[in-house]
């Protein structure tokens, strides 16, 4: 499947901001399972690239002067093979993503729950599916900073949330899980931003669980990065000085290409 991709993130702020760092995961990287094409990433201020820990790309960009707002816009096409995902694509033993951070760690109502689950596929997706059921899809329900355990309480979420909430169970039963960052070729209007789901390691092999979509084939999946959590994967995390209150929109779609682009 041939996937066109526009991604504009925007940020206005209420009086001018100023000596802004930006660290961009929106440059998707060629795997067995997606082949980039003709990707562009239009940034103000200079930009520098670099790969982190977990083997993502970054564009780092800063900007000095005074402005009111940043644009951030990124397009391309991209391939997607069907391919299955593989041992072989990071820079870390499966066993570093047993490690709880404070957005995924368990309290004693997420240990219960997780409990009930073993250490095998058809079990997580069990897991997969009683969380997609206890979860209920809430934009606005969350913030970024919410944890899983949170979420779990709250019992609504976004992607994000129910990301988080799979990946502590795992590591709680003792199955290595990453969150992943991308986005998703869907019909459904809930899928116009940025994606999140989570691979967890089985045997000898990562294995896709989106638990929003309930799916475990990433047929449809742009990987951006990945990481133990969102704010390793997150596709903006910056700091800056002045701006005040600041506003963020973001809006991703995903089409199927057409002709040969």
């Amino acid at each position: 499947m041939r996937l066109k991709i526009h991604h504009e993130t925007r940020y206005t702020y209420e009086t001018p901001v100023q000596n802004s760092t930006q660290y961009i995961r929106l440059t998707p990287k060629n795997t067995p399972q997606q082949r980039i094409h003709d990707w562009k990433l239009h940034t103000p201020g200079e930009t520098s690239q670099m790969m982190d820990g977990f083997g993502n790309p970054v564009t780092v960009m800063t900007l000095d002067e005074a402005v009111p707002e940043i644009v951030l816009t990124a397009e391309g096409v991209v391939d997607l093979t069907g391919k299955p995902l593989t041992r072989d694509d990071s820079p870390f033993p499966p066993q570093v993503f047993l490690r709880h951070t404070a957005l995924t760690e368990t309290d004693e109502a997420l240990k219960k729950f997780a409990s009930q689950y073993s250490c095998n596929k058809r079990s997580l997706v069990r897991l997969m599916t009683h969380l997609r059921e206890h979860i209920a899809f809430m934009p606005g329900a969350t913030t970024v900073t919410h944890t899983a355990s949170e979420a779990f309480k709250l019992g609504a979420g976004v992607c994000q949330d129910h990301t988080h909430i799979f990946i502590a169970c795992c590591r709680h039963i003792g199955v290595p899980a990453r969150y992943v960052s991308g986005y998703i070729h869907s019909a459904s209007t809930d899928h116009v931003v940025t994606h999140a789901w989570a691979e967890a390691w089985i045997g000898s092999n990562w294995l896709t669980f989106d638990v929003v979509n309930t799916l475990i084939v990433a047929e449809s999946h742009i990987k951006l990065a990945v990481g133990l959590d969102y704010r390793d994967a997150a596709p903006v995390r910056g700091v800056r000085s002045g701006g005040g209150m600041e506003l963020m929109e973001t809006r991703a779609w995903v089409t199927e290409a057409t002709g040969s682009q």
